[in-house]
């Protein structure tokens, strides 16, 4: 004779279910949450080395990545670089004086439009974060100028979002990812206290490091860099 389960034995199994479910769903939700964020601040990252990864090659003499919900490349050619910043006659006498790179293409940058498709944030239906700052947000932006030997400033540093370097003591740029599954746009920036959020940092020399915010101890730790 087979034996079967009795109904009593059938309840206590799904009774079992339903409390393995009630404890383990959240932490699976918040892992695959925290997990998507995760992955697009390392492509972030990729991304950035990808483009030093051309001006260190001589491909261009320097590239402009500016992070907000629309990520925007501007590159400038050797030639291009060295009249700028090496030729006598400089057409931009200012910026070769102070080591400075101008915005988007007003100063011998050529848009490069093909890295488009890499938006994210609001607007882009296939990104899992928003991003501080944003076009939403003041400062709007993190522009960063990559060179080979990190000689050359963004020339308007307050429209970018500057932390403090604990290594240094300087100010370098920042940038901040928060999941959209808990935050909106305008509630996206350094000083909120929302999980699944991480920070990028980079100096001159664009040397990246990563940070998670802890809600619990409502603190930024380095888990990379």
């Amino acid at each position: 004779m087979k034996n079967a389960f009795t109904i009593l034995e059938l309840l206590v199994v799904l009774a079992v279910i339903g409390v393995f479910s009630a404890i383990a769903y959240p932490n699976i939700s918040n892992w695959i949450t925290d997990r998507n964020v995760k992955k697009e601040v390392y492509e972030t990252v990729t991304f950035i080395k990808e483009r030093k990864a051309e001006v260190t090659s001589g491909k261009y003499g320097m590239v402009q990545v500016l992070l907000n919900d629309q990520l925007e490349v501007f590159t400038m050619s050797p030639e291009k670089f060295s009249d700028i910043y090496k030729d006598f006659s400089s057409p931009y006498p200012s910026h070769k004086q102070n080591y400075t790179c101008g915005f988007s293409d007003t100063a011998g940058f050529t848009i490069e439009s093909k890295y488009s498709s890499h938006d994210f944030g609001v607007n882009a239906s296939n990104s899992n974060v928003n991003v501080y700052p944003s076009a939403y947000h003041n400062p709007m932006r993190t522009a960063i100028c990559i060179t080979k030997d990190g000689s050359i400033d963004y020339y308007r540093p307050n429209q970018n979002f500057q932390v403090n370097d604990n290594a240094t003591g300087k100010k370098i740029d920042a940038f901040v990812f928060c999941s959209k599954s808990n935050t909106k746009d305008s509630w996206c920036n350094y000083n909120s206290n929302y999980d699944f959020r991480y920070m990028i940092t980079l100096d001159k020399f664009q040397n990246i490091k990563i940070f998670k915010y802890n809600k619990k101890k409502n603190k930024w730790n380095k888990i990379d860099g």
